[in-house]
Protein backbone atom coordinates (compact mmCIF):
# COMPACT_ATOMS: atom_id res chain seq x y z
CA UNK A 1 0.00 0.00 0.00
CA UNK A 2 2.77 2.30 0.86
CA UNK A 3 4.62 1.90 -2.37
CA UNK A 4 1.68 1.94 -4.64
CA UNK A 5 1.28 5.69 -2.82
CA UNK A 6 4.84 6.50 -3.17
CA UNK A 7 4.02 5.73 -7.12
CA UNK A 8 0.60 8.01 -7.19
CA UNK A 9 2.57 10.61 -5.90
CA UNK A 10 5.42 10.45 -8.26
CA UNK A 11 2.81 10.21 -10.82
CA UNK A 12 1.08 13.13 -9.50
CA UNK A 13 4.37 15.33 -9.88
CA UNK A 14 5.30 14.34 -13.02
CA UNK A 15 2.36 15.15 -14.73
CA UNK A 16 1.86 18.74 -12.50
CA UNK A 17 5.69 19.68 -13.65
CA UNK A 18 4.77 18.66 -17.17
CA UNK A 19 1.79 20.89 -17.82
CA UNK A 20 3.81 23.83 -16.24
CA UNK A 21 6.09 23.11 -18.55
CA UNK A 22 3.78 23.13 -21.18
CA UNK A 23 1.82 26.11 -19.92
CA UNK A 24 5.12 28.37 -20.11
CA UNK A 25 5.89 26.77 -23.76
CA UNK A 26 4.73 29.93 -26.14
CA UNK A 27 7.31 31.63 -24.35
CA UNK A 28 10.36 30.39 -25.97
CA UNK A 29 8.78 31.34 -29.93
CA UNK A 30 8.60 34.91 -28.59
CA UNK A 31 12.00 35.11 -30.71
CA UNK A 32 10.39 34.20 -34.19
CA UNK A 33 8.05 37.35 -34.69
CA UNK A 34 11.44 39.51 -33.90
CA UNK A 35 13.31 37.52 -36.39
CA UNK A 36 10.42 37.59 -39.06
CA UNK A 37 10.58 41.35 -38.59
CA UNK A 38 14.27 41.62 -38.81
CA UNK A 39 14.25 39.76 -42.24
CA UNK A 40 11.46 41.89 -43.50
CA UNK A 41 13.61 45.38 -42.66
CA UNK A 42 16.85 43.59 -44.60
CA UNK A 43 14.67 43.00 -47.23
CA UNK A 44 13.02 46.02 -47.91
CA UNK A 45 16.31 47.42 -48.54
CA UNK A 46 17.26 45.48 -51.11
CA UNK A 47 16.45 46.60 -54.91
CA UNK A 48 12.92 46.58 -56.40
CA UNK A 49 13.12 43.52 -58.41
CA UNK A 50 13.99 41.17 -55.25
CA UNK A 51 11.23 43.11 -53.27
CA UNK A 52 8.91 41.20 -55.93
CA UNK A 53 10.15 38.02 -54.89
CA UNK A 54 10.46 38.87 -51.21
CA UNK A 55 6.51 39.45 -51.58
CA UNK A 56 5.79 35.63 -52.20
CA UNK A 57 8.54 34.22 -49.94
CA UNK A 58 6.96 36.41 -47.20
CA UNK A 59 3.37 34.98 -48.68
CA UNK A 60 4.98 31.41 -48.18
CA UNK A 61 6.16 31.78 -44.71
CA UNK A 62 3.00 33.17 -42.76
CA UNK A 63 1.65 29.99 -43.16
CA UNK A 64 4.66 28.24 -42.08
CA UNK A 65 3.88 30.89 -38.62
CA UNK A 66 0.15 29.51 -38.61
CA UNK A 67 0.80 25.74 -38.60
CA UNK A 68 3.54 26.61 -36.08
CA UNK A 69 1.60 28.09 -33.36
CA UNK A 70 -1.06 25.64 -34.17
CA UNK A 71 1.28 22.64 -33.60
CA UNK A 72 1.98 24.50 -29.89
CA UNK A 73 -1.92 24.55 -29.89
CA UNK A 74 -2.16 21.03 -30.39
CA UNK A 75 0.47 19.87 -28.26
CA UNK A 76 -0.97 21.64 -25.27
CA UNK A 77 -4.62 20.80 -25.52
CA UNK A 78 -3.21 17.05 -26.29
CA UNK A 79 -1.09 17.60 -22.83
CA UNK A 80 -4.23 18.53 -20.82
CA UNK A 81 -5.20 15.69 -18.59
CA UNK A 82 -9.28 15.04 -19.52
CA UNK A 83 -12.51 13.61 -17.35
CA UNK A 84 -11.26 10.03 -18.55
CA UNK A 85 -7.83 10.42 -17.14
CA UNK A 86 -8.37 11.21 -13.63
CA UNK A 87 -7.23 8.22 -11.24
CA UNK A 88 -9.39 6.18 -9.36
CA UNK A 89 -7.95 8.14 -6.40
CA UNK A 90 -8.88 11.60 -7.50
CA UNK A 91 -12.25 10.50 -7.46
CA UNK A 92 -12.02 10.41 -3.64
CA UNK A 93 -9.82 12.93 -2.87
CA UNK A 94 -11.15 15.86 -5.32
CA UNK A 95 -14.71 14.07 -6.30
CA UNK A 96 -17.03 16.52 -8.50
CA UNK A 97 -20.40 17.25 -6.60
CA UNK A 98 -22.80 18.58 -9.00
CA UNK A 99 -25.91 18.84 -6.05
CA UNK A 100 -24.43 19.36 -2.60
CA UNK A 101 -27.50 18.35 -0.55
CA UNK A 102 -27.29 14.59 -2.32
CA UNK A 103 -24.35 13.47 -0.57
CA UNK A 104 -26.17 14.54 2.82
CA UNK A 105 -29.56 12.66 1.66
CA UNK A 106 -27.61 9.79 0.88
CA UNK A 107 -26.05 9.53 3.86
CA UNK A 108 -28.88 10.06 6.35
CA UNK A 109 -30.84 7.36 4.22
CA UNK A 110 -27.98 4.63 4.52
CA UNK A 111 -27.61 5.25 8.39
CA UNK A 112 -31.49 5.87 9.20
CA UNK A 113 -34.17 4.19 6.98
CA UNK A 114 -32.61 1.35 5.55
CA UNK A 115 -31.45 -0.05 9.17
CA UNK A 116 -35.03 0.98 11.03
CA UNK A 117 -36.45 -0.61 7.74
CA UNK A 118 -34.50 -3.33 8.85
CA UNK A 119 -35.47 -3.66 12.12
CA UNK A 120 -39.26 -3.33 11.73
CA UNK A 121 -39.16 -5.64 9.25
CA UNK A 122 -37.60 -8.54 11.38
CA UNK A 123 -39.82 -7.52 14.01
CA UNK A 124 -43.15 -7.47 12.29
CA UNK A 125 -41.98 -11.25 10.70
CA UNK A 126 -40.99 -12.40 14.06
CA UNK A 127 -37.06 -12.99 13.09
CA UNK A 128 -34.35 -13.61 15.26
CA UNK A 129 -32.36 -10.17 15.92
CA UNK A 130 -29.02 -9.28 14.11
CA UNK A 131 -26.30 -9.52 16.66
CA UNK A 132 -25.91 -5.56 15.96
CA UNK A 133 -29.58 -4.94 17.40
CA UNK A 134 -27.65 -4.80 21.03
CA UNK A 135 -28.69 -2.50 23.93
CA UNK A 136 -25.74 0.73 24.15
CA UNK A 137 -24.78 -0.75 27.55
CA UNK A 138 -23.27 -3.83 26.16
CA UNK A 139 -21.04 -1.88 23.98
CA UNK A 140 -19.50 -0.53 27.80
CA UNK A 141 -19.24 -4.13 29.52
CA UNK A 142 -20.96 -4.22 32.74
CA UNK A 143 -23.21 -0.90 33.18
CA UNK A 144 -26.78 -1.38 34.87
CA UNK A 145 -27.95 1.60 34.60
CA UNK A 146 -27.67 1.74 30.59
CA UNK A 147 -29.18 -2.00 30.58
CA UNK A 148 -33.06 -0.16 29.52
CA UNK A 149 -31.52 2.22 27.55
CA UNK A 150 -30.32 2.51 24.07
CA UNK A 151 -31.42 -1.00 22.38
CA UNK A 152 -33.35 0.26 19.53
CA UNK A 153 -31.99 3.99 18.55
CA UNK A 154 -28.26 3.60 19.31
CA UNK A 155 -27.40 0.10 17.81
CA UNK A 156 -29.64 1.31 14.23
CA UNK A 157 -27.50 4.69 14.30
CA UNK A 158 -24.13 2.48 15.03
CA UNK A 159 -24.66 -0.08 12.57
CA UNK A 160 -25.99 2.52 10.05
CA UNK A 161 -23.11 5.06 10.45
CA UNK A 162 -21.16 1.96 9.02
CA UNK A 163 -23.27 0.79 5.90
CA UNK A 164 -23.35 4.81 5.28
CA UNK A 165 -19.73 4.50 4.93
CA UNK A 166 -19.14 2.25 2.96
CA UNK A 167 -22.18 3.30 0.04
CA UNK A 168 -20.30 6.80 0.38
CA UNK A 169 -17.22 5.15 -0.77
CA UNK A 170 -19.18 3.36 -3.42
CA UNK A 171 -21.08 6.42 -4.71
CA UNK A 172 -17.98 8.58 -4.80
CA UNK A 173 -16.27 5.28 -7.10
CA UNK A 174 -18.71 5.23 -9.64
CA UNK A 175 -19.11 9.33 -9.68
CA UNK A 176 -22.97 9.06 -8.69
CA UNK A 177 -22.88 13.01 -7.96
CA UNK A 178 -22.20 14.07 -11.19
CA UNK A 179 -25.04 15.31 -12.97
CA UNK A 180 -25.27 13.33 -15.81
CA UNK A 181 -25.97 10.23 -12.93
CA UNK A 182 -28.97 11.43 -11.81
CA UNK A 183 -30.20 13.18 -14.81
CA UNK A 184 -32.12 11.45 -17.60
CA UNK A 185 -31.12 11.51 -21.17
CA UNK A 186 -33.46 13.20 -23.40
CA UNK A 187 -36.42 11.91 -25.12
CA UNK A 188 -38.08 13.10 -27.61
CA UNK A 189 -42.35 13.57 -27.70
CA UNK A 190 -44.25 11.11 -28.25
CA UNK A 191 -41.70 8.22 -27.58
CA UNK A 192 -42.70 4.53 -26.50
CA UNK A 193 -42.02 2.96 -22.73
CA UNK A 194 -38.93 1.38 -24.24
CA UNK A 195 -37.12 4.84 -24.75
CA UNK A 196 -38.51 6.27 -21.13
CA UNK A 197 -36.76 3.40 -19.88
CA UNK A 198 -33.80 3.57 -21.89
CA UNK A 199 -33.85 7.15 -20.19
CA UNK A 200 -32.46 5.47 -17.15
CA UNK A 201 -29.21 4.07 -18.35
CA UNK A 202 -27.08 5.96 -17.13
CA UNK A 203 -28.41 6.29 -13.51
CA UNK A 204 -29.19 2.94 -13.23
CA UNK A 205 -25.61 1.80 -14.51
CA UNK A 206 -23.91 4.02 -12.11
CA UNK A 207 -26.15 2.63 -9.22
CA UNK A 208 -25.11 -0.52 -9.84
CA UNK A 209 -21.43 0.31 -9.40
CA UNK A 210 -22.17 2.07 -6.47
CA UNK A 211 -23.77 -0.43 -5.51
CA UNK A 212 -21.20 -3.21 -6.48
CA UNK A 213 -18.08 -0.94 -4.80
CA UNK A 214 -19.85 -0.58 -1.59
CA UNK A 215 -21.16 -4.37 -1.21
CA UNK A 216 -17.28 -5.35 -1.92
CA UNK A 217 -16.33 -3.01 1.50
CA UNK A 218 -19.01 -4.54 3.99
CA UNK A 219 -17.74 -8.27 2.64
CA UNK A 220 -14.03 -7.45 3.68
CA UNK A 221 -15.43 -5.34 6.64
CA UNK A 222 -17.83 -8.65 7.72
CA UNK A 223 -14.51 -10.74 7.39
CA UNK A 224 -12.28 -8.26 9.33
CA UNK A 225 -14.85 -8.76 11.86
CA UNK A 226 -15.03 -12.38 12.12
CA UNK A 227 -10.80 -12.37 12.26
CA UNK A 228 -10.93 -10.08 14.72
CA UNK A 229 -13.59 -12.05 16.62
CA UNK A 230 -12.11 -15.62 16.30
CA UNK A 231 -8.76 -14.47 16.21
CA UNK A 232 -7.79 -16.75 13.11
CA UNK A 233 -9.37 -16.89 9.17
CA UNK A 234 -12.32 -19.39 9.96
CA UNK A 235 -14.72 -20.80 6.87
CA UNK A 236 -17.74 -23.01 6.92
CA UNK A 237 -17.25 -27.29 8.57
CA UNK A 238 -14.68 -26.15 11.14
CA UNK A 239 -17.34 -26.32 14.12
CA UNK A 240 -21.12 -26.26 14.68
CA UNK A 241 -20.01 -22.61 16.50
CA UNK A 242 -18.10 -21.61 13.68
CA UNK A 243 -20.51 -22.38 10.83
CA UNK A 244 -23.40 -20.58 12.88
CA UNK A 245 -21.72 -17.28 13.23
CA UNK A 246 -20.67 -17.14 9.85
CA UNK A 247 -24.20 -18.34 8.79
CA UNK A 248 -25.75 -15.39 10.60
CA UNK A 249 -22.88 -13.13 9.88
CA UNK A 250 -23.73 -14.23 5.65
CA UNK A 251 -27.73 -13.33 6.28
CA UNK A 252 -27.23 -10.34 7.93
CA UNK A 253 -25.15 -9.22 5.19
CA UNK A 254 -27.76 -10.14 2.90
CA UNK A 255 -30.10 -8.40 4.59
CA UNK A 256 -28.22 -5.05 4.72
CA UNK A 257 -27.23 -5.32 1.15
CA UNK A 258 -31.15 -5.97 -0.04
CA UNK A 259 -32.32 -2.31 2.59
CA UNK A 260 -29.97 -0.35 1.62
CA UNK A 261 -30.43 -1.30 -2.10
CA UNK A 262 -34.10 -0.85 -1.82
CA UNK A 263 -34.43 2.36 -0.20
CA UNK A 264 -31.25 3.98 -1.85
CA UNK A 265 -31.95 2.62 -5.61
CA UNK A 266 -35.76 3.95 -5.11
CA UNK A 267 -34.71 7.29 -4.36
CA UNK A 268 -31.95 7.45 -6.94
CA UNK A 269 -34.53 6.40 -9.32
CA UNK A 270 -36.94 9.12 -7.76
CA UNK A 271 -34.59 11.75 -7.61
CA UNK A 272 -33.57 11.62 -11.27
CA UNK A 273 -37.05 11.94 -12.72
CA UNK A 274 -37.17 14.96 -10.35
CA UNK A 275 -33.74 16.38 -11.21
CA UNK A 276 -34.81 15.78 -14.87
CA UNK A 277 -37.28 18.70 -15.60
CA UNK A 278 -35.53 21.96 -15.65
CA UNK A 279 -37.50 23.87 -13.62
CA UNK A 280 -36.61 21.86 -10.60
CA UNK A 281 -33.08 21.42 -11.65
CA UNK A 282 -33.09 25.33 -11.06
CA UNK A 283 -34.81 25.94 -7.69
CA UNK A 284 -32.57 26.33 -4.43
CA UNK A 285 -34.25 25.05 -1.37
Amino acid sequence: MKWSIYVLSGCWIALSWNNSVTAFAPLHNTKAPLQYKANNECRSRLPKPLTISFANSESDEEPGTTESEAGISTQQSSQLPSDQDKSTLQRFLSPKIDDPGLPLTDVLLAQIVAPSLQTFWISAVHAPSPSWLRPLGSYFGEAPELAPRGSLLAPVLIHGAGLAVCWLAGALAAKSYEEESFTLKEVRPGAGIWDRVRSYDTVVSRLIQAGAFATGILIVSTQLDLLLEFKRYVQYGESEETDLRILVATVELINDVVFEALVLGSWRVIHAGFMSNTGNRSKRW
